[in-house]
């Protein structure tokens, strides 16, 4: 079960067209952006590793490399979501 305001809930990858969701990227986009980013990661991270010290090195830069490349895209994309939400909320009544 998760909480309105937990940051590790799926709510936050829904589409708009899901009943109840305010999100304004779809998933696909996020899904595409964070498989991208994982991608970058794997490909620059073993060629830095293996360059330095050999394949062994180069696997371990790779997973890791891949781990910060997916949470610097998520922090992208929370922060356009957040600036999208706030885009296109609908203006609060005064006195609420």
């Amino acid at each position: 079960m998760t909480t309105p305001g937990n940051p590790f809930s799926d709510e936050r990858l829904q589409s708009p067209q899901q009943p109840g969701s305010a999100n304004p990227l779809p998933r696909i986009a996020v899904l595409a952006a964070h498989g991208a980013a994982i991608g970058a990661g794997l490909k620059y991270g073993y060629e830095f590793g293996a360059q330095i010290s050999g394949p062994v090195l180069g696997i371990v830069l790779a997973i890791n490399s891949a781990l910060f490349c997916t949470i610097v895209v998520g922090m992208a994309l929370g922060l356009l979501q957040r600036m999208l939400n706030r885009r296109f909320a609908s203006p609060k009544p005064p006195g609420t």
